[in-house]
């Protein structure tokens, strides 16, 4: 019985404070920016989680050294959102468009923003960009976003803590 009644509720607030409510988030807000280096270590546990083991992303690739799997930049963006804003939920969508292979140990600005948000069967959506950058200032990835927040509907009431339903990461 108390596993309905948690479904019915949307957490208030979590260990990491205050939940970012619907209301809060504004279109055209920036997302807090983030230089991010890819270690070997990403690129070797983006390959496990994948089971990927192409030899491009393990050992060497045309370009004279390895490289990291394009699906390797989802963290940096979802980093940013929960960096501006405390929120939980779903992702519900993603796009995303490579433009160059992105190397070990090569820095990454990622700046973002929220393009959209809108309410669909009594649940609250948002859509967020973000881009990435190399030193030089070429285009290495972009990528749109759609999240779901808390997938219960919004007539529920906020109340009460929650425990979070992850880590926040740490700054890169």
């Amino acid at each position: 019985m108390a596993e309905e009644n948690t479904a019915k509720v949307r957490r208030a607030e979590d260990s990491f404070g205050k939940r970012a409510e619907f209301d809060e988030i504004e279109i055209g807000a920036p997302l807090e920016p983030m230089e991010w280096v890819v270690t070997d270590e990403d690129i070797e546990k983006q390959g496990q989680i994948d089971e990927d083991f192409n030899e491009c992303y393990m050992l060497d690739s045309a370009y004279g050294t390895r490289v990291a799997p394009p699906q390797i930049q989802y963290r940096p963006p979802r980093w940013m959102l929960t960096r501006t804003y405390n929120v939980r939920g779903v992702f519900y969508k993603w796009e995303f468009e490579s433009f160059k292979a992105i190397k070990p140990h090569e820095r990454i600005m990622v700046t973002g923003q929220i393009v959209d948000k809108w309410i669909k069967n009594e649940r609250e959506f948002i859509k967020f960009e973000a881009i990435g950058h190399d030193e030089r200032g070429k285009k290495v990835f972009s990528t749109l976003r759609t999240h779901v927040l808390d997938m219960v509907k919004r007539t529920a009431p906020r109340e009460g803590s929650g425990i979070d339903s992850g880590h926040k990461p740490e700054k890169i």
